[in-house]
């Protein structure tokens, strides 16, 4: 079993490894809670820490409190320990982000594979949107721009299609 690192608010747990939290109604952006959690060989990467800090452009956005969920599914934590991991869609953001901040191309973040129901797609353009208004730097605001237009050209089902603008 992987130790949880400490969390905080600010320093919470993002990347892949928060797209294997589940929602409290059980659903996952991943499959690969076990590998990540209970294998002791998951990789759990933390704001502010090995990953970037992202809370100036998002702020608090999609950081929640998952010692109940985590404990549900099977993860030891000590009594009163809290654990904060960002929500799929914060989590897809923070990996997005990481790269163009960086001056790098996401092609490894994919919105069809991480994000499933509609509802959670409109969420995401809704952040892109304010996003790209909060991002100064127009190497990383064309970065931005550019994976999302990938999205869009790599949809492969017309009943998905147009869940993200680039406007």
């Amino acid at each position: 079993m992987n130790t949880i690192p400490q969390t905080s608010e600010k320093n919470y747990i993002t990347g892949k490894a928060a797209l294997n939290v589940p929602y409290e109604d059980g659903t996952f952006a991943d499959w690969h809670f076990d590998a990540v959690f209970l294998s002791g060989r998951g990789k759990i990467r933390v704001a502010g820490q090995d990953a970037p800090d992202t809370i100036k452009l998002l702020g608090n956005y999609g950081i929640r409190e998952c010692s109940a969920v985590l404990k549900r599914f099977g993860v030891s934590l000590q009594a009163g320990e809290k654990v904060y991991v960002a929500n799929h869609i914060r989590a897809l953001l923070d990996m997005v982000l990481a790269s163009v901040i960086k001056k790098r191309l996401p092609e490894h973040v994919t919105i069809e594979d991480m994000i499933d129901s509609p509802q959670e797609r409109r969420e995401l353009q809704a952040q892109i949107t304010a996003l790209k208004e909060r991002i100064t730097d127009q190497v990383t605001l064309s970065l931005l721009q550019q994976w999302q237009q990938c999205q869009l050209l790599q949809k492969t089902n017309p009943a998905k299609a147009g869940f993200i603008s680039t406007t």
